[in-house]
């Protein structure tokens, strides 16, 4: 019964499953009859918009095929990708090889050139993720197009039956298309993920390992060098020399294969150095005087091309981020290359045989530096050369005599040679004690630092010359005023040297392995989020806002030197050009504020709170310096004087010579500077002899006896003053009697000079010889009776 009961409710069900089924099939059915019995009602209102929608769909195919066709190339991608695979094996096959046999150069050498991969990597996968993104984006409308019921109506038009099946055939390519191509770009993307989760792995062991084998670089890593013994090393001298320069190429070529534009940058700055010196050098030989501005000049009167190539391997190092020692090894050779040839001509014999010692001893600590294992002979070589080292520095501090020729000896000799001496000390204790990788480091450190402090020297000497030679080739230049070596010599002499300590620093930092600490220490110094109160802020915003300030500050002397007042003040015009100056600084000022605060990203709140704080303090005690702030930007509009006017303000008088932000300079006769402040030039009452025009009025009294007749003794002198081509035809001088005295009859000349910086001279001039022309009449001058 169970079972019967059991293939009864069976049949039911399919029963109703078939009922169910045919209902839905007649659904559907009746709703592709309504669909097309819609399509077949479409009316003639609806073609303009099915055409309109065919040419949008058009448009955006053939968009879509050039984009998937152009903008999706990654060919280049493609091409690099089995490079990088290839590299990634190399260092990983490497490490597992040899890691333990890295020195820390080494390890640092690899994690820099992974991290170059990596950086790589990740650029190419942000590409193909936007690639995907777009793609995918375009698909989706695709597919939103191909779903529209408008492309699948019936039109009894048969070319727009025809543009309706292209739409449709297009677009299916078109999709197909799209996800080939997806599935080709996250193809790509999956193998690049791999490459760079092996990278960044690869990376992290050897930081590891980097920092395992500082901390126990100063424990003893092999036995004592006299306990040492030729069989305890694997590998003799000279293959693990040859080794170490296979793979020191292998490292420069593929660092420097990703640094391609820094190498063109640096070869840009290079030729136009180049094209500068020489250019001022061929002017200078052109000048009468050349001889003795060469005999001022040095290295480059030596050689310009190889001084500039000198200069180019000293800078260039510092235009990559975090080279690695086989690349500073590299441009130190060349540069020390350079320099033996510029600096011998400057040495004494004995000093040249210490300098070429000195070339020797770096070349073994830079192959020395690069070498990957460990070795017996290396070991006694290192001990050898820390020995020579330290009898040549001995030698150069106990030599009495002088070691350079036309050069002068630098203060810093002593200091670095004790400093490189310390160093050498160091390295062949640690070497005696078997601390190998210390014993290198400090070695390698002493000669890197003694050879640096040398070039750096060298350096900063050629700098000086360069900007003389600018000075003398264009002696009539307004630039080269601005930068006139005498005046500024000094002061560019102690900025080079602040320069040269900094690199000097750095460079030790990055010999003893701690650049990365000195840089994350740094970094996290200046960005370290700190607070006060409420108000949170970083270091690196403060520095920000002070060089964008101190920039603006540069930047608005530079211009106050080019719109110069000297000649005005010395020639005797007035100029306006200092007003405008005034307020293009006043301008400058301000946008730097505003961008050193934006840069700073100090918030607009707090901005107003520290301005209503200003406020409070100029109420209280900032009054006199707000306004002569305020009484600058008047005159600056106003111009009640300019640059070369004559004035005078209460008892001080003289020549303007400068119209500051807060204050102004006269020029006094006496040749004194007087400092007024803007306000007082305002608020007092202000002569100004130059307003209009420099022209002034002269006068003077003549006194003579009661018998002389007046009339004949003033046609007199209005002759003689008309014959003088100083004195001003109009006004016409005025001769006038000017008081009946005890004893004389005083006579009044007044008389105008075109030019008041003469006046006095005129005057003086105007007196003798109206004492001439009178006593030539007969006319005798008296104050008091004769006798």
């Amino acid at each position: 019964m169970s079972s019967v009961g059991l293939h009864k409710k069976s049949f039911f069900i399919l029963l109703i499953a078939t009922v169910l089924f045919s209902v839905q099939l007649l659904s559907a059915q009746t709703k592709d009859s309504t669909t097309v019995k819609k399509i077949k009602l479409l009316d003639e209102s609806q073609i303009p918009l099915l055409v309109t929608k065919i040419e949008t769909y058009n448009f955006k195919i053939d968009r879509d095929k050039f984009l998937l066709q152009r903008g999706y190339d990654v060919r280049r991608i493609e091409n690099a990708l089995p490079d990088i695979t290839k590299k990634v094996k190399g260092f990983k096959t490497r490490f597992e090889k040899n890691g333990a046999n890295m020195n820390l150069r080494s390890l640092n050498s690899a994690v820099i050139m992974l991290a170059e991969v990596s950086d790589n990597l990740l650029s190419y996968k942000t590409v193909l993720t936007e690639y995907v993104t777009q793609l995918n984006k375009s698909n989706s409308d695709l597919k939103k197009m191909l779903d529209d019921a408008g492309l699948k109506a019936q039109v009894a038009d048969s070319t727009l039956k025809t543009q309706l099946s292209e739409v449709l055939n297009d677009g299916k390519k078109l999709n197909i298309s799209q996800k080939q191509v997806l599935t080709k770009l996250n193809l790509l993307s999956s193998r690049i993920s791999v490459n760079l989760l092996q990278t960044k792995n690869l990376s992290s062991d050897m930081v590891y390992l980097s920092i395992s084998k500082r901390i126990n670089m100063w424990s003893q890593e092999e036995a004592p060098l006299f306990s040492s013994k030729q069989s305890q090393y694997d590998s003799p001298f000279f293959e693990t020399v040859i080794k170490a320069l296979e793979r020191s190429g292998r490292i420069l070529i593929i660092f420097l294969g990703g640094k391609i534009s820094i190498v063109v940058l640096g070869l840009f700055i290079f030729g136009l150095l180049t094209a500068w010196m020489i250019s001022n050098m061929r002017r200078v030989k052109k000048l009468e005087d050349k001889d003795s501005i060469l005999n001022q000049v040095n290295f480059l009167k030596r050689s310009v091309l190889i001084s500039s190539i000198f200069a180019f391997f000293t800078y260039i190092p510092f235009l990559f981020a975090n080279p690695t020692m086989s690349l500073l090894h590299t441009f130190e050779l060349l540069r020390l290359a350079a320099l033996c040839f510029l600096i011998p001509s400057f040495l004494t014999r004995e000093a040249k045989l210490m300098w070429y010692s000195l070339i020797i001893m770096w070349c073994f600590y830079a192959l020395d530096d690069i070498l990957l294992d460990s070795s017996y002979g290396e070991r006694w070589t290192l001990f050898i050369a820390g020995i020579l080292l330290i009898v040549i520095c001995l030698g150069v501090l106990r030599n009495k005599t002088k070691l350079f020729i036309q050069l002068e000896p630098s203060s810093a000799t002593k200091a670095l040679i004790i400093f490189t001496i310390i160093q050498v000390a160091l390295s062949l204790l640690f070497n005696l004690t078997g601390r190998l990788s210390l014993a290198k480091i400090f070695g390698v450190s002493a000669i890197q630092c003694l050879m640096l402090g040398i070039s750096l020297k060298v350096f900063c000497t050629m700098v000086l010359e360069a900007i003389y030679l600018q000075t003398e080739a264009y002696q009539s230049s307004r630039f080269s005023d601005f930068i006139n070596y005498k005046e500024l010599q000094f002061r560019l002499q102690r900025y080079l040297w602040v320069i040269a300590a900094l690199v000097f620093f750095v460079s030790f930092v990055r010999n003893i392995t701690l650049y990365d600490l000195l840089t994350s220490s740094t970094s996290n110094f200046f960005n370290e989020t700190r607070s006060i109160g409420s108000y949170k802020f970083t270091f690196a915003s403060i520095a920000i806002f002070i060089c964008i300030l101190w920039l603006s500050s540069v930047i608005s002397s530079f211009i106050s030197f080019f719109f110069g007042h000297e000649k005005a003040v010395s020639g005797g015009k007035r100029s306006g050009l200092n007003s405008m100056m005034l307020l293009i600084r006043l301008a400058i000022w301000t946008i730097g504020f505003f961008i050193a605060v934006a840069a700073a990203g100090i918030p607009i709140d707090k901005l107003s709170i520290m301005l209503g704080a200003l406020g409070v303090g100029i109420g209280f005690g900032l009054q006199n310096i707000v306004n002569n702030l305020v009484s600058g930007v008047i005159i600056a509009f106003e111009r009640p004087i300019q640059i070369g006017d004559q004035i005078e303000i209460g008892t001080k008088s003289g020549v303007v010579k400068e119209i500051g932000v807060r204050s102004s300079k006269i020029h006094s006769a006496e040749g004194s500077d007087i400092i007024v402040p803007n306000g007082d030039l305002l608020s007092q009452h202000l002569i100004n002899w130059t307003m209009q025009d420099r022209s002034k009025r002269i006068e003077f009294n003549i006194s003579v006896p009661y018998e002389t007749d007046i009339e004949v003794a003033r046609k007199i002198i209005g002759d003689k003053l008309a014959k003088n081509e100083r004195v001003l035809s109009l006004p016409k001088p005025v001769i006038i009697i000017q008081d009946f005295g005890e004893y004389a009859i005083s006579i009044r000349t007044l008389l105008w000079v075109a030019d008041l910086s003469v006046a006095g001279e005129v005057r003086t001039e105007a007196m003798n010889d109206v004492k001439t022309v009178l006593t030539e009449a007969g006319i005798k001058l008296q104050v008091r009776p004769l006798g």
